[in-house]
């Protein structure tokens, strides 16, 4: 009797163990993906959203298509509880599905509710909501003071992962750079300075010294501002607040909030104490040899990285497959940061840092090139239905940058 594997969630995590499972399992077991959601989110995408006007559609793409295509099955519905003991996922409609292997990729709750203010003052980039609702915002924006920076992440104690303040901060350094373009052309740039706060002591804490020097060169020739230490308490029409007490005159506040569980994963037991799943560095569950985990909702995923995702759903889904007999070799579990910061006139930022993880390479590539990558990538993952670009292009981009070291 076929083995039966169900899948939380269509993000890149989810959609990258889906695609692995049909390469090296195909047919010899039965695949479900589950998710609240009709479309999965190109989440690189959501700034040109934001700052550009970009449809959200070119952000999104239906998950039933991608499902499709392998020839597995989507179930379009919220996950309610899950018994680990029993293997069985409950739904809130009513439904049960039993699993033999269970991957849980459901990403994290944005937590915009955490910060006093922000539904009536507060913007972000990180869903398919936000980023929308900060481009209408920018249509009659007249200039002022903008912040823009991270809610600060709490992690567990059971694995062994990086400590960091800041979940990622990719995304306000490209929003950061995108946005002076914007209130450049906008005409409002010279009355509207634009800061970077961070809750950690460095701000781009999870890369080496040689890649913040180089951000931190172009954000001085940007004109740039930025603040660390700093925790966002508040936000009204004219302050943001900090929780050190102090203040700042601020027109506008584009935030990442708080990363939080959802409420299914705490209530299952299945998190550690912050209530980020706990794995070894095959993504198998620490108590639950059967459950699987990739993506932000796990505590290995530091920072909260889409990278550090596909990398966690390759290794999920070929341990899965060795289970079942397959001949197959597991990477070893060896994340690197990986993003693309865009900038104005087709330029951008490309960073590519493993020295959180005790490696060696720590560089960024600026230009036009770096900026093609961006394209690229994200024509490529919409185009497939959710597939990344393979492996090669990895290595070859990494023995580059040895190179030029």
């Amino acid at each position: 009797m076929k083995k039966r594997i169900l899948i939380i969630g269509g993000g890149f995590g989810g959609i990258t163990t889906m695609h692995a499972l049909k390469k090296h399992v195909g047919h010899d077991a039965e695949v479900v993906l589950i998710d609240y959601r009709a479309n999965t989110l190109n989440k690189p995408r959501l700034p040109d959203v934001a700052l550009k006007g970009e449809s959200v559609e070119h952000a999104r793409f239906l998950m039933k298509n991608a499902v499709k295509h392998d020839g597995y099955l989507l179930i379009q519905e919220t996950v309610q509880r899950i018994d680990p003991v029993m293997k069985k996922v409950y739904l809130k409609e009513g439904g049960i599905e039993p699993y033999d292997y269970l991957v849980l990729a459901p990403g994290v709750k944005k937590y915009y509710s955490g910060i006093e203010g922000f539904r009536e003052y507060g913007y972000s980039v990180c869903d398919d909501v936000q980023a929308p609702r900060l481009w209408r915002n920018l249509q009659t924006f007249k200039g002022g003071p903008v912040f823009i920076g991270s809610m600060p992440y709490r992690s567990g104690t059971r694995v062994n992962a990086p400590k960091l303040l800041a979940p990622c901060e990719g995304p306000v350094g490209e929003v950061m750079f995108m946005l002076k373009e914007f209130l450049a052309k906008k005409g409002i740039g010279e009355i509207s300075p634009v800061t970077a706060f961070s809750p950690a002591k460095i701000f781009f804490e999870d890369v080496g010294e040689k890649v913040r020097n180089s951000v931190g060169e172009i954000m001085k020739q940007e004109g740039i501002g930025l603040i660390t230490e700093k925790i966002v308490k508040k936000i009204d029409a004219e302050k943001i607040y900090f929780k050190d007490g102090t203040s700042e005159a601020c027109a506008l506040a584009i935030i990442l909030p708080e990363y939080k569980p959802y409420d299914f994963v705490v209530d299952s037991g299945l998190g550690d104490e912050a209530g980020f799943i706990p794995t070894d560095e095959q993504m198998r569950h620490l108590d639950y040899p059967e459950i699987f985990a990739v993506g932000d909702a796990t505590s290995l995923s530091v920072p909260k990285l889409g990278h550090i995702a596909v990398l966690q759903g390759d290794i999920a889904a070929k341990a899965i497959a060795l289970d079942l007999g397959k001949k197959i070799e597991i990477p070893e579990f060896e994340p690197a940061v990986l993003c693309i910061m865009e900038r104005a006139n087709l330029q951008a930022t490309m960073i590519y840092s493993n020295v959180l993880y005790k490696g060696k390479l720590d560089e960024t590539l600026n230009g036009p090139m770096a900026f093609m990558m961006k394209w690229s990538f994200d024509f490529y993952y919409n185009f497939t239905r959710g597939h990344m670009p393979p492996d090669f292009a990895e290595k070859l981009l990494v023995n580059y940058l040895n190179k030029r070291k």
